[in-house]
């Protein structure tokens, strides 16, 4: 594993159990085993490095999502896979996806979704919402609002299924869930 992504590993760990302001860029540094000045090579500022985390993991998450989405013909399943999926990468990838909800309601959060490729991804996510709108399989509602909404449900599947991780394998409880979850916005 090359220095970069272990100054990364280190920092999405760190910043999760100490904050973004109680974690400085030496404990990193020690965290990934590496010098300060390696820190500092590969990011200019402490911010660059939270900036680039960010929109690495925003990514990842991303392309997560919309893994599979071709095959899958209908619209609404489509729109039950990248549910599905969204849930499903954040149970598996815990750290990550705590680093992602946090960073959502610090300071830094205006800073790094003015990055042009979180943007880009707003922008994308945006578009397939208005199309399911604009096709009445969601409601018509203020886009960021029921962006936020979705999102805020897929956080409440990731907590509950946290605390009753068997719930995971209960496909009656998965078909519930996603019953809640569509009527919540569907017109």
């Amino acid at each position: 594993m090359d220095k970069r992504h272990l100054l990364l590993e280190a920092a999405t760990k760190l910043f999760v159990e100490r904050g973004l302001h109680g974690t400085p860029t030496s404990a990193i540094s020690k965290e990934a085993g590496v010098s300060a000045g390696i820190l500092f090579h590969y990011f200019k500022t402490k911010d660059d490095l939270i900036d680039e985390l960010y929109v690495s993991l925003k990514k990842e998450y991303t392309g997560y999502i919309l893994q599979d989405i071709d095959r899958v013909k209908s619209d609404l399943g489509r729109l039950r896979l990248i549910w599905s999926n969204s849930w499903n990468w954040a149970l598996d990838n815990s750290l990550k996806f705590r680093f992602l909800m946090q960073l959502d309601t610090t300071s830094a959060s205006e800073r790094v979704k003015s990055h042009p490729e979180i943007i880009a991804k707003y922008e994308m996510f945006g578009t397939f919402i208005q199309e399911y709108i604009d096709k009445a399989l969601i409601r018509n509602a203020d886009l960021a609002f029921l962006m936020g909404s979705m999102m805020g449900l897929i956080t409440s599947m990731v907590t509950y299924l946290n605390q009753f991780p068997d719930k995971r394998q209960d496909h009656v409880f998965i078909e519930q869930a996603w019953e809640m979850y569509y009527s919540y916005i569907k017109p």
